[in-house]
């Protein structure tokens, strides 16, 4: 059972009643006590203008035999209906589980279409920091679940490895390069003041003293880079491609699209500089491409940017990007337009800051100024995992306050901890199905419904909603959805073992019992995988 064949049961209903509409969702109950699926049929049909009477609606729907079979009731609530699964249609997916394992979640929902998702991509003039971080881990996460659902997934990182933020990191490395060697040097207001420096300039060799400040940029780009990498390593983030902006820039791509621009009549000289008609696009105004200096905006080498992207043949682009950029969102839009490419494929998520807080320590963040604690510290201290479930537990769009004390307790207050510790407890409980004789075979087979007891029915309910989970999560681009159903899981699981005892004098009873813990153990190990959490033998 699952929301595509309820949709597709609702959509017959309201055929045979004489209403085309299908412009509703089907979706996981968000609590237990709103069932298994809920549906915004009612809310859609009244906002479309629909003149149907929702207690004969509801009526058919009760009365329809698929329903019946299916369903041990149907409710509306607070406008929404909601269906609430017969117990013996859910015995079923425990052997769905055990024989497909870690592929129980897939679906083709994505078709086999290309996507690239654009993340992290920090300025290589310093460590990663916390804001970065979140990004990095949104953004592995989203492209796990993207290619669990039959995308292909393409991870980018784009390289602003040229300007004046880069000139200025080459000055300030100097800086620090001779005030090591006793010479008066001082670093500009706007340039860069981090300790980093200083360690990159002490690997630096004698007689360097005369080199210009390029020379210095690119030894700091390098190193700074290879930190970065260093970072997302440890933070098991991945990138399939690093993208250029130097390079893009000197391979004349910037030129071409300009001239592609002016070829459509979408540019105009004014004041000197060179603008883009942006609002043709559905932009507040239009935006300067070239300033009256003869120096490109940012919106230049970004056009020509999304423009060797769209050539690469994606069918979704995907930009994750910090708050300061969300007023960019329209002039992006409107250049994917201007080269042919639907805006609508093109997918820009916000993601918004986070506040470290030790204890009730608010700690202030500055790149240039050097005051921040990096993503490196901050998994240092907490670890990689609590650093990177904390950061998706929240939706990408709302602010984060991040407890450093909370995660760093190795308690059931930490959610980390406590996940992992249900995933642990699990394998300790099949391994002593194991030593006690009960084989894979024969808990494949064992009768399963004997499961009766509610919070058995409820573990039955949380993993059979999984793949659902998985493909909601991907149409709305939301993976706190998979960090939160973990968290339930892992609660539901631990108030069953803790009440009930798993292998006993019982023998068919315990084979049951085993082939719910083993479910629960593969739906778990599949929901880390997602969020790139790791999933620890023993603790």
């Amino acid at each position: 059972m699952n929301a595509t064949e309820i949709k597709e049961n609702l959509t017959k209903i309201l055929t045979e009643a004489g209403i085309h509409f299908e412009q509703f969702s089907v979706f996981p109950a968000a609590k237990k006590e709103f069932g298994d699926f809920s549906t915004n049929l009612l809310f859609k049909l009244k906002e479309s203008g629909h003149h149907t009477s929702i207690d004969d609606l509801i009526s058919l729907i009760k009365k329809d035999k698929w329903f019946m079979e299916n369903f041990e009731k149907i409710e509306e609530k607070n406008g929404f209906l909601n269906f609430f699964l017969k117990n013996t249609l859910i015995y079923g997916v425990i052997n769905e589980i055990l024989t497909r394992k870690q592929v129980f979640g897939k679906s083709d929902y994505g078709n086999n279409k290309k996507v690239l998702i654009e993340f992290v991509s920090a300025n290589p003039t310093g460590p990663l920091t916390i804001a970065h971080g979140r990004q990095a881990a949104f953004g592995e996460s989203l492209a796990r679940i993207l290619s669990f659902c039959g995308w292909r997934v393409t991870r980018e990182y784009y390289l602003n490895d040229c300007g004046r933020q880069m000139e200025l990191l080459g000055i300030s490395l100097k800086c620090r390069y001779l005030q090591l060697r006793g010479i008066c040097a001082e670093i500009p207001e706007d340039g860069y003041h981090g300790e980093y420096l200083r360690d990159i300039a002490k690997k630096l060799p004698d007689g360097c003293e005369n080199r210009d400040a390029s020379f210095f940029e690119e030894i700091a780009k390098q190193e700074i880079l290879n930190m970065i990498q260093q970072d997302l390593d440890q933070f098991n983030v991945k990138f399939d491609r690093y993208f250029s902006e130097k390079e893009l820039r000197s391979s004349g791509r910037v030129e071409k699209v300009i001239q592609k621009l002016r070829e459509n009549s979408l540019v105009y000289e004014h004041q000197g500089a060179l603008w883009f008609r942006s609002t043709l696009y559905g932009d507040d105004k239009d935006r300067v491409l070239i300033k009256s200096d003869g120096s490109y905006t940012y919106l230049a080498p970004d056009i020509a940017y999304h423009e060797d992207k769209i050539t690469r043949a994606y069918d979704l682009l995907i930009n994750l990007w910090g708050p300061d950029h969300a007023g960019y969102i329209p002039r992006i839009k409107a250049a994917v337009a201007a080269m042919g490419f639907s805006p609508e494929k093109l997918q820009v998520i916000i993601v918004q800051l986070t506040t470290l807080y030790r204890g009730k320590e608010k700690i202030s963040m500055s790149t240039r100024k050097g005051q921040f604690i990096t993503l490196k510290q901050l998994m240092d201290e907490v670890g990689p995992d609590a650093t990177k479930f904390f950061f998706l537990f929240r939706r990408a769009d709302s602010h984060l306050d991040f407890d450093m004390e909370l995660a760093k307790k190795k308690t059931e207050e930490n959610p980390v901890y406590y996940i992992q510790y249900a995933y642990v407890r699990a394998i300790h409980i099949l391994a002593f199905g194991k030593d006690r004789g009960f084989d894979e075979n024969e808990i494949l087979h064992a009768d399963f419904s004997l499961l009766k007891e509610p919070q058995e029915i409820e573990i039955l309910k949380k993993i059979q909603s999984f793949p659902v989970m998985v493909e909601h999560a991907a149409k709305t681009l939301e993976v706190s959805k998979i960090a939160h159903y973990i968290l339930d899981l892992a609660g539901v699981f631990h108030s069953y073992y803790q009440k009930f005892r798993v292998v006993d004098e019982d023998k068919k009873m315990s084979c049951a019992r085993l082939g719910l813990v083993q479910c629960v153990y593969i739906v778990m190990q599949n929901g880390l995988d997602l969020l790139g959490i790791s999933k620890p033998e023993k603790m």
